[in-house]
C-alpha cells in the first residue's frame, strides 16, 4: 500500500467476514493529530487503545455507538472485541486535522483517491459504510453506480456501488450524522438491516 499514510485497521477476522459472514470496511473522515504525530499504524493503534478500554479521550466513544448500530443494542467491552475483529476500518484523507469538524482542502480529498481505491482492491469490502454526510458528497465517483435509496420511517438512504477492477461489487452507503454527534445507532440499525447488510 504505497501510496497510503495511514494504512488500514483490518481485525483478525475481517477476511472471512467474521460475525457478520460479509467483509464491511467501515471509511471514517480524518484524523485529528499534529503532523509530529504522523505514523503508519496509527489508525490500528487507535482501534487498540479504544479495544483495550481506554476511552479518557471522549470521542472514542464514536467507535462504541457506531458498533452498536451494526449489532442493534447497547454494546460491552466483550461485544467490541467481536465486532471490530469483524471490521476493517480506514481514514480517507491521508493528511492529519489540527482538530475535530475541520475538512480537508480540495486537494487534500483529490490527493485520497488514488490509495482509496489502493485500499479497496486491496480489501475487496462487500459493503462500505461512510462516516457523515460531508465524506459521502466527496469520495469519488470512478467506476460508481448509484443505487436505489433504502427508505426507513420515510427518509431516503442513497447507496451506491464500486466495482473493482476484478469485477467485484462494493455496496456503500452513508450514516448522513458522523457517530460523533447527532447520532442514532438504533435508526442506522435499521438500515442496514434493510440493505442486507446486517
Amino acid at each position: 500500500m504505497s501510496n497510503i499514510t495511514f494504512r488500514p485497521y483490518v481485525g483478525t477476522n475481517y477476511s472471512t467476514g467474521g460475525i457478520f459472514e460479509k467483509r464491511i470496511l467501515t471509511l471514517g473522515e480524518s484524523h485529528y493529530c499534529d503532523e509530529s504525530e504522523v505514523y503508519e499504524n496509527l489508525t490500528y493503534d487507535v482501534l487498540q487503545k479504544y479495544l483495550n478500554h481506554d476511552v479518557s479521550e471522549g470521542w472514542m466513544n464514536t467507535f462504541r455507538k457506531f458498533e452498536r448500530a451494526l449489532v442493534g443494542r447497547i454494546t460491552d467491552e466483550s461485544d467490541s472485541k467481536r465486532i471490530w475483529d469483524s471490521l476493517a476500518f480506514y481514514n480517507f484523507l491521508q493528511v492529519p486535522m489540527g482538530d475535530a469538524r475541520i475538512a480537508g482542502t480540495k486537494e487534500d480529498y483529490e490527493a485520497a483517491v488514488e490509495p482509496f481505491f489502493e485500499v479497496l482492491n486491496q480489501l475487496e469490502p462487500d459493503y462500505l459504510i461512510v462516516w457523515g454526510k460531508r465524506l459521502w458528497s466527496k469520495i469519488p465517483d470512478v467506476n460508481w453506480t448509484n443505487g436505489k435509496p433504502v427508505v426507513v420511517d420515510g427518509y431516503p438512504n442513497p447507496t451506491g456501488t464500486y466495482t473493482l477492477a476484478n469485477g467485484h461489487a462494493v455496496i456503500a452507503t452513508p450514516v448522513y450524522h458522523h457517530p460523533s454527534a447527532g447520532f442514532s445507532w438504533e435508526y442506522c440499525y435499521r438500515v442496514f438491516q434493510a440493505m442486507g447488510l446486517v
